[in-house]
């Protein structure tokens, strides 16, 4: 949804912290997901309906009309701007839960069983201007210079009740200047569609996948 919005001068602290526990960490990217990987960002709780902790970034994000100064990065394919999501169910949008969201592969994830959800924030210059690139060719914004970047990537998840042999690949990525933002979905290697959650309810299998 591009278009001009107003933003106000605000500074916030930022919780953003590099994961440097982990001893097998990796970077991965290609020409169509953006860089990713434990040796860049923040991994959400391998949690069932779970996400991330409220993520205060180093900026205000404009969307919708109004600013908004934290998000949520939910395991279920969403990103939301005022509380968590544990919905799993994917519904038609529009939906109204009072709750402002972005739905880039919402289907009941399970990080739990397999894959990893990473994210973080950046003004490192390579990512900025590959952002500006790709949103001045896509929405043809030949003004646009992206200022922030926030990238959250599904990396191999699962879903509810499935084995691990089918993984999911998505990203969003999330790009403003301030004044504009725009939006990027980025699919990889997706080898169960949304609609999977269907042939399992929380009781038992309902039909065979």
């Amino acid at each position: 949804m591009p278009g001009p919005f107003t933003t106000r001068s605000t500074t916030i602290t930022s919780p953003f912290t590099r994961n440097t526990t982990n001893t097998s960490s990796f970077i991965q990217s290609s020409d169509l997901l953006y860089p990713y990987g434990s040796a860049l960002d923040i991994i959400n709780p391998k949690v069932d309906d779970g996400g991330s902790p409220p993520i205060f970034p180093s900026r205000d994000i404009p969307l919708f009309g109004r600013n908004y100064s934290y998000l949520y990065v939910n395991n279920n394919g969403l990103l939301s701007f005022a509380s968590p999501i544990s919905q799993f169910t994917p519904q038609a949008l529009p939906v109204s839960f009072g709750n402002p969201f972005l739905a880039i592969f919402w289907a009941d994830v399970n990080n739990a069983l397999a894959g990893d959800i990473y994210y973080r924030e950046s003004t490192d210059p390579s990512l900025l201007s590959r952002a500006t690139s790709d949103i001045r060719t896509y929405f043809h914004a030949a003004n646009f210079t992206a200022q922030w970047v926030f990238v959250a990537t599904w990396h191999r998840v699962a879903y509810y009740g499935s084995s691990t042999n089918k993984v999911n690949t998505f990203q969003a990525v999330v790009s403003t200047d301030g004044n504009q933002t725009f939006l990027l979905y980025n699919y990889g290697d997706i080898q169960w569609p949304s609609m999977n959650w269907t042939a399992f309810s929380r009781d038992g299998p309902l039909a065979l996948d």
